[in-house]
């Protein structure tokens, strides 16, 4: 099997096709045992129109001819081939006994030969010229071959490339936006954090107005003018203290300190005070089971809230009245006995008036809230695999 530059075998779809032409079969018969063996197919011709047929059938790589031919001779021939533009960069090697004249060769490297060899011809000479330009084809059409597979490369990295710049461009702008919405975000915190500040200091000094109030009422004489006018100041304080409750809500900066809290010595520390919010006119009446569990909350929120709810039912009840806050366990199932198997507790305050022009009916006015249990956020917290919170059993 014959091989090529590369030394890799050559099939027949890759051999370089040799044109010979000649009118006399022996020479074309010698041609081709002196070209035997070059990786190379020869085509033989034995006149220019058969020459110029095979031509236009196959892809030559180089064109032997014979000078002196009938009809048309090889320099004819050869002004034929140039003139066509598909042959113009082939290879042609003129072979001549009659014209081998200096004027001859000139007039053949005119029409585009390469070479002019003299007959008798010297076989590894013409071997050797031929395997040259054999060899120049075969890597010129391997270039293009490259040069073509490049190209396709060139396009598919540059296809890849813009993909990649595009999901490029998509990433900066999310990222872009993302860190818009953050820069956003820190300045309504700030500017929230600013509202925080101003909230916290007029809570503050409400609650020293409340509180003010609340001693104040304590001693003031019983005349109705100065009473109405220390219930609406009350009220007003009051209604500041929620709105700034909400402030302080709103901008998530009052941190909740939650932990395990008991109801019963919350209660019986408050009570004191809410005997003395409440006055004299109503009566205050606190009911908490013993074996009541903790409960998962802000003790300091709680006793506002429990104080603030005071003091509505309260101003409710002008003529004065009772008021109850108990504590009760909130079962989920009515025939569970054991404390341990409840989620959570309810606070309960009933409100009961004695005038008729009393806001809270007679027959009793009642608030419920629920609070969380702090063994069963404990619970949900090791279910979830969080660590234990600060008063958890």
């Amino acid at each position: 099997m014959e091989h090529g530059p590369t030394g890799m075998p050559l099939n027949d779809a890759e051999r370089v096709k040799i044109l010979v032409v000649d009118d006399q079969p022996a020479k074309l018969l010698s041609y081709e045992v002196v070209l035997a063996g070059i990786g190379a197919t020869l085509i033989k011709a034995t006149s220019a129109c058969e020459a110029f047929e095979q031509l236009l059938r196959n892809d030559v790589a180089l064109i032997l001819v014979d000078v002196c031919m009938p009809q048309i001779d090889g320099f004819e021939l050869a002004a034929l081939i140039r003139e066509h533009p598909r042959f113009q960069r082939i290879a042609i090697i003129f072979v001549s006994a009659v014209m081998i004249a200096d004027l001859h060769q000139l007039r053949g490297y005119e029409l585009g030969a390469v070479d002019c060899i003299a007959v008798p011809v010297v076989p590894e000479l013409l071997r050797a010229k031929v395997k040259v330009f054999v060899d120049l084809f075969s890597k010129t059409r391997q270039l293009e071959r490259l040069n073509a597979d490049l190209e396709r490369r060139v396009l598919e990295r540059s296809a890849e490339l813009q993909r990649c710049n595009v999901e490029l461009e998509r990433r900066i702008e999310e990222r872009t936006r993302e860190r818009e919405a953050l820069l956003a975000e820190a300045r309504r915190t700030d500017t929230v954090g600013q509202l925080a500040e101003v909230a916290h200091d007029f809570n503050n000094l409400l609650m020293t107005v409340l509180a003010s109030l609340t001693l104040l009422e304590k001693y003031l004489p019983e005349e109705p003018e100065n009473r109405r006018l220390l219930r609406n100041a009350t009220r007003g304080a009051r209604r500041g203290a929620a709105l700034t409750r909400g402030l302080l809500a709103y901008s998530r900066r009052q941190e909740r300190k939650l932990q395990s809290v008991d109801i019963g010595e919350l209660l019986g520390g408050l009570q004191k005070l809410l005997k003395c919010a409440l006055g004299p006119g109503i009566q205050l009446t606190c009911r908490v089971p013993r074996a009541l569990p903790p409960a998962w909350v802000d003790a300091n929120r709680l006793e506002f809230t429990l104080l603030d709810a005071a003091l509505n039912a309260r101003d409710a009840m002008p003529c004065g009245g009772r008021l109850l806050i108990s504590a009760s366990v909130d079962s989920k199932d009515p025939g569970a006995v054991s404390p341990s198997r409840h989620e959570g507790m309810r606070i309960r305050i009933v409100a009961a008036g004695n005038g008729p022009d009393d806001d809270i009916r007679s027959d009793g006015t009642t608030v419920e809230f629920a609070l969380p249990r702090a063994n069963a956020f404990c619970r949900k917290s090791e279910q979830l695999g969080s660590s234990q919170g600060p008063g958890c059993p």
